[in-house]
């Protein structure tokens, strides 16, 4: 037999046996091995797709005459077994960067993955726990949508925004997950017959969608105890192990071996240990190889023995969820930096935005754990957000894991943090971070709060510091080379854009860095190189709130349309626009942030804009009002962090001073230590 194919694109062989077995998932297995012309080998188990039917999957990584031989553990069955033939694989069209640069890949002793070629890849996850069995393919309810296909409308959002990784694993037994859905379509009976159908219908669809736009997998088969539990022994999980690989291992994958698999309990550790065996001894492509663990630092006992396994080549991190990361999180992170041999650490479930897990993450919590997290060496970040990384359908009768997570996916899409994590990664390709050396001791100066500074490096040519506290105070940067004539811009993780402070020469090696630009968080970068072009804004300036008796309201500006991201069955949207004191909005999920959306009639100045609340511990609310001409770029117009000014007796007024010309406005509110926001009248004034 001999099939036409293209590197880096999947083919498959088709074999048919003619010979009927009891239970074809268990009773009989297939392996191939293919070798290239010039001597390059690939072995890859096949597996069995429904019927009589039998499959093998590959993907050529380089052009050229490809020999197979196909053996089965029945060896007289000679449709399964001492198959062979050729596959003549043509060149990409490099269409992707896959098809550019290769499956994602790591090098002995390097703290960052890359591409086939070499090319350093800076992660850049988000995470759908359970995809496969909970994200539809032939429907969607993202308000106004007519696309019919929810995974592919989150996909697209993903892609758009940068989003390299899709993290996710299967709920593979009946004990994976806590909530109520009960879908489960991987076995016909569980778990000694699977069900092909399954995956030609569902994570195939997925995975050659991800795929063919350039997306790595990170694949997990399964949930820390629960997986263990529903299967009761190993021997099932391993061959579920095995067909996943068998199906998937041609994809552009990393594995994560399972979701928190570092619990002793029901034997989970030691058998998600086998898996990750079993998965390092059939896949020939040698994918990154990882496990996603619990909180633990690597001095744990149970970290030691992953380290000292030869299966295990980078490392898969959670620092948790709940409040603002601080030393204790710097300190776990430099735990993996210090640990030997060297191996790559990413974080990958960390401050999820918008959940309750410990304490709350509201929409600043997600770019905090990822910056902290990339300045102490991680090599990229996993993202996640509300009614995604859980999915929720909707908010009335399937919204996903509800203890943590009460809002539906197409709120969580939206959420702010997914286009400010984008920014993340441009910012470290930009500079260059597989170069990037974190500083654990702060020895390269002195700042306001060591808690909250983080600080990496690329010998003396670049200097990047983040500083996350509350407050525009800074510090000084030593260890500077006198020799050298640095830049100093701010990077704004909001916007993407950076402020020029200009250039300098330091005669002692110091240099004062300025003020924050405003009391929320800002990266500095400090460098003595050419890093290439790039965009600007201007400082941001933070005038006080208008107090009323000084508020000279001039033409209200007539607002077509608002949209918010959610409201309370009983209080809409409109009610923040009826002139009606006594009624208000307000979102359905409490402590969530919240997004309103305002369209003008056409471009309009506007000067000032006018809220009312009637809840009074809404004083120290967080928000920021921004401005757009087309709906898609945004101006932040002004940024209020807390402690703003509130007058009035029944109704809390404020009048905020805006400067520009608009089409649309939004406001970003961000209540995590309230209820929930309520906003009584919204007005806009030229």
């Amino acid at each position: 037999m001999s099939i036409q194919a293209t590197t880096w694109r999947r083919c498959e062989i088709r074999l048919q046996s003619e010979k009927v077995y009891a239970n074809p998932f268990m009773d009989v297995q297939i392996d191939a091995h293919f070798v290239h012309a010039d001597g390059d080998s690939i072995s890859i188990p096949g597996f069995w797709n429904g019927g009589q039917e039998w499959k093998v999957r590959f993907c050529p990584r380089k052009p050229g005459l490809w020999h197979y031989t196909i053996t089965g553990t029945d060896t007289a069955n000679d449709r399964l077994h001492n198959v062979s033939g050729t596959i003549e694989a043509a060149p990409s069209k490099n269409e992707t960067v896959l098809e550019q640069h290769g499956f994602v890949t790591l090098e002995q002793g390097k703290r960052y993955l890359t591409y086939g070629d070499g090319k350093p890849f800076f992660w850049l996850g988000d995470t759908h726990w359970q995809a496969p069995d909970y994200e539809r393919l032939k429907q969607c309810n993202y308000p106004g949508c007519t696309c019919g296909n929810q995974f592919k409308h989150l996909a697209d959002d993903r892609i758009k925004k940068g989003f390299n990784v899709f993290q996710t694993y299967f709920n593979s037994s009946r004990k994976d997950s806590d909530d109520a859905k009960e879908i489960y379509p991987w076995w016909t009976e569980a778990y000694d017959l699977i069900n092909p159908q399954a995956f030609n219908d569902k994570v195939d669809v997925m995975m050659d969608y991800l795929a063919d736009h350039g997306v790595t997998i990170a694949m997990g088969f399964g949930l820390h105890t629960g997986t263990p539990a529903g299967f009761g022994k190993v021997e099932p999980l391993l061959a579920f192990t095995r067909y996943c690989v068998a199906r998937y291992a041609c994809y552009p994958v990393v594995w994560i071996t399972g979701q928190e698999i570092t619990d002793e309990r029901y034997g989970a550790f030691e058998m998600w240990r086998q898996v990750a065996e079993l998965v390092s001894r059939l896949d020939g492509y040698h994918h990154p190889e990882g496990a996603h663990m619990y909180t633990y630092t690597a001095d744990h006992p149970l970290v030691q023995r992953i380290n000292a396994s030869l299966w295990h080549q980078w490392w898969t991190l959670q620092a948790g969820h709940g409040g603002i990361a601080n030393l204790k999180t710097r300190r776990f992170y430099q735990s993996y930096y210090d640990s030997n041999p060297v191996k790559p650490y990413i974080e990958t479930e960390s401050q999820y935005e918008d959940i309750y897990c410990g304490g709350f993450n509201g929409y600043d919590a997600p770019r905090f754990g990822a910056w902290r997290a990339c300045q102490s060496g991680s090599a990229g970040f996993t993202y996640g957000v509300t009614g995604v990384w859980a999915m929720g359908w909707n908010q009335v009768d399937d919204c996903g894991w509800l203890t943590y997570s009460p809002e539906p996916w197409f709120i969580g899409m939206d959420k702010p943090g997914s286009d400010e994590v984008s920014y993340l990664r441009k910012f470290y390709e930009y500079v260059g971070f597989e170069r990037l050396t974190p500083s654990f001791d702060y020895k390269l100066g002195g700042f306001e709060s060591r808690s909250k500074t983080d600080i990496c490096h690329f010998e003396d040519k670049i200097y990047v510091l983040y500083f996350s506290q509350y407050g525009k105070e800074t510090g000084i940067l030593q260890t500077l080379n006198k020799d050298y004539t640095y830049t100093a811009r701010w990077f704004d993780p909001i916007t993407g854009r950076f402020i020029d402070i200009g250039a300098f020469r330091s005669a002692d090696g110091d240099y004062e860095i300025p003020l924050k630009p405003n009391e929320r968080d800002w990266v500095l970068l400090v460098t003595s190189l050419d890093l290439g072009a790039y965009q600007t804004e201007p400082m941001p300036q933070t005038p006080e709130p208008i107090m009323p008796e000084d508020a000279h309201l001039e033409k209200p500006v007539t607002i077509v349309s608002a949209k918010a991201s959610s409201h309370h069955a009983e209080h809409p949207i409109e009610y923040a626009f009826d002139g009606n004191p006594d009624t208000y909005w307000t979102g359905f999920a409490v402590q969530t942030s919240q997004t309103i959306t305002m369209t003008l009639d056409g471009v309009q100045p506007v000067k000032t804009m006018k809220m009312v609340f009637s809840d009074a511990r809404q004083r120290n609310l967080r928000y920021r009002i921004e401005g757009s001409l087309d709906g898609e770029h945004y101006d932040i117009l002004l940024e209020r962090a807390g402690g703003r000014i509130t007058v009035g007796d029944k109704f809390k007024i404020v009048y905020e001073p805006l400067q520009g010309e608009y089409k649309y406005i939004r406001l970003f509110i961000n209540s995590s230590d309230l209820p929930c926001a309520q906003i009584n009248q919204l007005a806009v004034f030229q």
